[in-house]
């Protein structure tokens, strides 16, 4: 029997490390590139893999470049480019990519929750939510303030069209 269980647990350890992923574990992570503000190139486990910031949107940047995408693109840039630690955290209520086949996780900059963040300065909405995700509240409350100071994107938002107000996380 503890033969058993102790090759199980190692067939366990084993998976774990092949994938590397999980739902369960923070993963860090090293800038490989940036792309924009809700998205960039990571080296994670040796291999190049293409994030998306989970529950966020950012204007777009890239190849229509829409108001508060730069700048958007540019603070993303900016901390993870500065940054002394940056990993992933995976939510379990989410799916593991998205319709691109980019990774979507948590992203944390210095301890920092990055798109908690972009959230708080306006560059960003809380958007693509299909699950109750383990951050949204705070999501929710950090776009809730950057409304109500009218930074970026929420001087001349319909904010009755957005995820929080819709769901009443307020």
């Amino acid at each position: 029997m503890r033969v058993l269980v102790g090759s199980l647990i190692v067939g366990f350890v084993i998976v774990i490390s092949y994938f590397g992923i999980t739902n369960h574990y923070k993963v860090n992570i090293m800038l490989d590139s940036c792309v924009d503000g809700d998205t960039a190139w990571f080296i994670i486990n040796n291999e190049k893999v293409k994030v998306r910031f989970l529950g966020i949107d950012t204007p777009e940047s890239t190849n229509i470049v829409e108001e508060y995408g730069m700048d958007a693109s540019n603070y993303t840039c900016e901390l993870l480019e500065s940054a002394n630690d940056i990993y992933i955290e995976y939510d379990y209520n989410s799916d593991s990519h998205d319709k691109y086949d980019r990774l979507l996780g948590w992203v944390f900059v210095d301890g920092n929750n990055l798109s908690e963040l972009l959230v708080s300065k306006g560059y960003a909405e809380v958007k693509y939510i299909y699950g109750n995700y383990k951050y949204i509240d705070n999501l929710c409350n950090k776009q809730y303030d950057a409304y109500n100071d009218k930074l970026g994107i929420w001087n001349n938002y319909d904010y009755t069209k957005n995820y929080c107000y819709k769901n009443n996380k307020y």
